[in-house]
């Protein structure tokens, strides 16, 4: 019966679609179940009207491309990058096969979907790319070997000239081999003839560089390297953004974390007076969605959004005069929070989304005056009104005051503190959980069935994510690290102390990071939880380093080689404590084959040693294909219909 419901759900709902503006087009990929990898269409903005699906020209099937191929494609193109120059007439087509990290880049032309005779084309491997012009790549791989960082991404950069051999492309700049990860990106418009080289020394230091056609390379004189990832990185023609991780001098006064700094690349003066000020953050105030899609730039603007608690705003600069003034601040619904889901650096127009918890998500482009245009708004998958949503708070085992969300039936199906409860969390690297609708990392779809049952979902805001800014990010990192498993602990004991549930219907899953989560709480408060689904999960962080990306790593959770850290990793290592004659929970282990993020060596190890310990209702399922992502609800329903009948039968 639930795999039938999830299976309607799946059949009838059609996958929020991705969006992107570039000048006077539009392109939308476009997924649902029929089309699982998804049909990336055109869209020529010939007036201010909403876009009728007529409008609409196919570029490229994905589906259709893998199927001719016996290939599973997924499309991981970051087309502020990959799409070339103002009439949007030339795309690199990045495609993952069955989710893996790595990707294969093929040329295409971005009106018909046909291929460049002759165009840029790679096989699979970890990638990087930006246009300089029509016949020059800004390009870092590892598809013939070459030199890699820690995190096992590719160090070197080349430029790459139209007709000639990958590997006889020229060497520009070669990373250090111990810096976290490195990379490319565009400069504002993709025919500007320059791109930039971001290394990540450690996700707390970023050194940038300017690279031209000619072969040349500046780094950046005077730009603080203590910055927040950002994803993709917000530059304009003349302005390169980042937002401070910890308090700076700027121009000769300490500015505080958080503020977003506006660097010019378009001046020879020196490093200090390139920096200006767009914007210093109030006490309290963060943005939410800082690693992705809480920060843009389009051709002039920066574009962000600030909360402080629970209020929200979009805010848009410009930069006048040499002065940045805020010509447009925007309130976000009730109940929503909001996305800029892309921006045009050929012209000042943007996608915006808002999205919540019972709220379903709406996207619009608005242009420069501030005007919006409707592109898709999301069908309800259930009746909100049946369901209410608390922020509510409770005390770590510090004292540290923890903020959660309650989602749960207005009307009880459940006798009184008996409610079937699944907890999720994530906190690290200062990403911020996701309350938008139907989120993937609070189970996509599958969530429908377990609300229609009578479940309720809480939300814990744990230390180690981004809720309330970088240093909540900060108080929970490497030796600290336990603190946000006390956190989620707490979470938990609360809503049991306060009679809502009790640990037997009481369930925890994460995917990640939050897989990691999971199983710690599997393992060390296994009295407190009554199910556990860990999702692609990091468990032995003794040699989480040497699996996957993990080497990337070392910043958040520390380096086991070092004798202290290593106590302080195995003190929490999910492996590393399971015990012979423990009445664990039910668990359920997903992983896949191909993940090569974090690697499927954690949860095989993970699930062998519980075998080995004896425990009983242990559950292990590994899929051949998916990657990092193989729960998404979409593409592998059978999956989380499992995880879906897991729970209920578990829980309820």
């Amino acid at each position: 019966m639930i795999e039938q419901e999830m299976q309607a759900l799946v059949s009838s709902a059609v996958r929020t679609p991705s969006f992107w503006v570039w000048g006077r087009h539009l392109f939308r990929l476009r997924q649902d179940n029929i089309n699982e990898r998804g049909i990336l269409e055109r869209c020529e903005r010939i007036n201010d009207a909403s876009p009728k699906e007529d409008d609409w020209k196919l570029v490229i099937d994905i589906d259709e491309l893998g199927r001719k191929e016996n290939r599973v494609f997924e499309f991981h193109s970051h087309m502020e990058c990959c799409l070339f120059g103002p009439d949007a007439d030339r795309l690199l087509l990045m495609l993952s096969d069955g989710g893996s990290d790595l990707v294969e880049l093929r040329e295409i032309d971005a009106r018909t979907g046909g291929l460049i005779d002759g165009g840029f084309h790679t096989p699979s491997g970890r990638i990087t790319v930006s246009w300089l012009n029509i016949d020059h790549l800004l390009i870092s791989h590892t598809v013939y070997g070459g030199p890699k960082t820690a995190g096992d991404w590719p160090a070197a950069s080349y430029i790459w000239q139209r007709g000639s051999d990958l590997r006889d492309a020229k060497l520009v700049f070669t990373a250090e081999p111990t810096d976290a990860i490195a990379g490319v990106c565009s400069l504002g418009p993709t025919d500007s003839g320059r791109a930039v080289i971001n290394r990540v020394v450690d996700f707390s230091t970023f050194i940038y560089y300017i690279v031209s056609l000619d072969g040349s390379v500046e780094e950046l004189p005077g730009l603080p390297t203590g910055s927040s990832m950002v994803l993709p990185r917000p530059t304009t023609s003349k302005h390169l953004f980042i937002s401070l991780s910890k308090e700076t001098v700027v121009r000769g006064r300490m500015v505080p974390a958080g503020s977003l700094i506006a660097y010019d690349v378009s001046t020879n003066q020196p490093g200090e007076e390139r920096l200006s000020i767009v914007y210093e953050p109030e006490e309290e105030e963060v943005n939410l969605h800082l690693w992705i899609n809480g920060l843009r730039a389009s051709k002039s603007r920066v574009h962000f959004a600030m909360s402080k608690r629970g209020v929200e705003k979009r805010m848009v600069f410009e930069n006048k005069n040499g002065v940045w003034q805020l010509v447009h601040s925007v309130p976000t619904s009730t109940g929503s929070r909001v996305t800029i889901v892309a921006a045009d650096c050929y012209s000042d127009d943007t996608i915006i989304c808002e999205s919540g918890l019972l709220c379903p998500s709406t996207y619009w482009l608005e242009d420069k005056e501030g005007k919006q245009t409707l592109l898709y708004a999301e069908k309800p998958a259930f009746d909100a009104s049946e369901f209410i949503l608390r922020q509510m708070t409770t005390n770590s085992e510090d004292g540290t005051e923890i903020d959660y969300l309650v989602l749960s039936p207005r009307v009880p199906k459940h006798d009184q503190g008996k409610a079937p409860v699944l907890m999720t969390g994530y906190g690290a690297y200062g990403i911020s959980m996701p309350t938008s609708y139907l989120n993937s990392m609070l189970g996509g779809v599958s969530l429908v069935p377990w609300l229609n049952s009578g479940g309720s979902l809480v939300i814990p805001f744990i230390r180690g994510g981004g809720e309330r800014g970088e240093a909540w990010h900060q108080a929970a990192r490497q030796e600290k690290r336990q603190k946000s498993y006390d956190d989620f602990i707490a979470v938990a004991e609360t809503i049991v102390r306060d009679g809502f549930t009790t640990p037997e219907h009481l369930g925890v899953y994460g995917s990640s990071s939050g897989g990691l989560l999971s199983a710690i709480m599997c393992i060390q408060r296994p009295k407190l939880f009554g199910a556990v689904v860990s999702d692609v999960p990091i468990t032995d962080m003794l040699r989480y380093t040497l699996m996957g990306m993990g080497g990337a790593w070392i910043y958040e959770h520390g380096d086991p080689k070092d004798p202290e850290m290593a106590k302080v990793l195995r003190a929490y290592s999910p492996f590393h404590n399971i015990q012979d004659g423990v009445n664990y929970p039910p668990c359920l282990v997903t992983i896949s084959t191909n993940d090569d993020r974090v690697g499927p060596g954690h949860g095989r190890k993970f699930a062998a040693k519980m075998k080995d310990a004896g425990a009983s209702n242990f559950y292990f399922f590994e899929d051949n294909s998916g990657g990092h992502s193989v729960s998404d609800s979409f593409k592998n329903t059978k999956l989380l219909v499992r995880r879906l009948v897991f729970f209920i039968e578990t829980l309820q």
